[in-house]
């Protein structure tokens, strides 16, 4: 039932201040109930291949060593794309379902799979070459061979997600989020027996670490499908328009392209600074401590990751609503909680960062120097988050293009430059190569925030109802 107090968007008239007040009371609710749901679905979603490199990783360290280079390249390759290119439901199916085109919704997202399955094909070829690609690199044989096997029993998990991957943004965008949470905890505790038993039981090592992760995606998606298909809450909008499907399809790239540039190219910045940090001094130090940075700080982007999705959608709604001040409201909700996460969990990290090193390791000189670069880790907490959300409104409103050629200028054109040129030229090794990405996470909030406060958000609007009334070009 819902609480007396919270108006429904359309009965919110403008105004005064305390129409500001009550709005943004009620967005900071709308917000916080999607938000905690999609950083916990983020963290299931993220913990079931590290929880498969553990498991690998007992067996032996050529294992671990193989599982790891393939994970990095998959992620690289395949995932981040996957992941990069759903980004155009977050407009596509937000705006349709704000604008009451309940149909439309389902005929974007089974366009999402469908364009998704080539590309999957696609993928899939690379991977299958991984093992003689690394060996043409210099790899070690052995561990190509062990990277090249595991990413072979990957390859169904890449087709799952594909499918996942849109189903989950169908009910996000609707605001569906709790079935997604219990779907995706499930799936998790489903993962966990299955990865031990095909690892230490039967015996498949780290092809069954993958096998694993493969089932498990597929565990996912079908619990999704069954969800969408029987659901009473889905009725309206898993419904198919057969005329729209091509436009849909074309719709689905334009947004989905510049998505997945959005995605890759700070998913791919990361790769190569752990690359890079090889080439250093002491590689095996530097490597180990910005390795174990990136960690600690994937493991803190799943909250503002949450707050974004929720930020998205509500962007979104309200934009195909003709609600465009409501939508200036969500945003400065969503950055509300930004502002108190981030300095909660930099606060923390900056008390614990002499403590938190041996989570990792117990040699005194990976711990020291983890907490001489901690500060830094704290910045990137405040950035990254705030980045996090103006993305996510980035997605909600249909500008993904903005936000691609954001992060080219950020972080290829300014803060990579600057980190090579801090930790080889200056000698400030790994400091000196997350000193660039703090660099480029600034570039790219100025940027941002600069974009999403000159937005004419009546003419976004305007765009959003083109974009569902329109049924020939879907490139409003």
């Amino acid at each position: 039932m819902e609480e007396p107090f919270l108006l429904r968007d359309e009965e919110l008239v403008p105004g005064t201040k305390t129409w500001q007040r009550i709005q943004l009371t009620v967005e900071l609710k709308k917000v916080s109930r999607l938000a905690a749901p999609m950083a916990t679905v983020t963290i299931a979603q993220y913990l079931l291949p590290v929880i498969s490199v553990m498991v690998a990783g007992h067996n032996s360290e050529l294992q671990l060593s193989g599982v790891a280079l393939a994970t990095s390249f998959t992620n690289v390759s395949g995932f981040s794309i996957m992941y990069g290119l759903v980004g155009a439901l977050e407009t596509l199916c937000g705006q349709a379902y704000g604008a009451k085109q309940y149909r439309k919704i389902g005929t974007y997202t089974y366009s999402a799979i469908a364009s998704n399955i080539p590309i999957c094909l696609l993928i899939s070829i690379l991977w299958i070459y991984i093992e003689k690609l690394f060996v043409s690199l210099g790899q070690d044989p052995d561990i190509s061979r062990v990277a090249g096997s595991y990413a072979f029993w990957l390859i169904p998990a890449l087709f799952g997600q594909a499918v996942a991957i849109p189903l989950t943004r169908f009910l996000q965008t609707q605001g569906l989020v709790l079935p997604l949470l219990y779907t995706a905890v499930t799936t998790l505790l489903f993962h966990i027996p299955v990865c031990w038993t095909l690892v230490s039981v039967v015996g498949l090592g780290s092809n069954g670490a993958a096998l694993a992760i493969s089932l498990s995606f597929w565990f996912y998606a079908l619990i999704l499908a069954c969800y969408v298909r029987f659901s009473r809450s889905c009725e309206k909008t898993r419904g198919f328009i057969s005329d729209d499907f091509l436009s849909s399809v074309k719709q689905f790239f334009h947004y989905g392209v510049p998505s997945a540039a959005m995605t890759c190219l700070e998913w791919w910045l990361f790769e190569l600074l752990i690359l890079s940090s090889g080439l250093l001094p002491n590689p095996k130090l530097e490597t180990s401590v910005l390795s174990i940075c990136l960690t600690t700080n994937t493991l803190h982007y799943v909250i503002p990751a949450g707050v974004a999705a929720a930020v998205s959608t509500r962007v979104s709604n309200n934009l195909g609503a003709g609600n465009p001040q409501v939508a200036t409201v969500s945003i400065m909700a969503g950055l509300f909680l930004w502002l108190i996460e981030s300095a909660f969990f930099s606060i923390l990290l900056f008390t614990c960062r002499h403590i938190i090193g041996y989570a990792y390791s117990n040699r005194k000189e990976v711990v020291d120097y983890v907490a001489d670069l901690y500060p830094l880790l704290c910045l990137s907490f405040v950035l990254d988050g705030f980045t996090a959300v103006l993305n996510g409104v980035a997605r909600g409103s249909g500008w993904q293009h903005i936000g691609a050629w954001n992060n080219v200028v950020s972080y290829y054109l300014v803060g990579a430059p600057v980190g090579v040129y801090l930790a080889f030229s200056r000698e400030f090794n790994g400091k000196g190569l997350w000193c660039g990405v703090v660099v480029g996470s600034a570039v790219q909030a100025i940027i941002l925030s600069i974009v999403t406060a000159s937005m004419n958000w009546n003419e976004q609007a305007e765009k959003a109802r083109k974009r569902m009334v329109s049924t020939e070009n879907g490139l409003a």
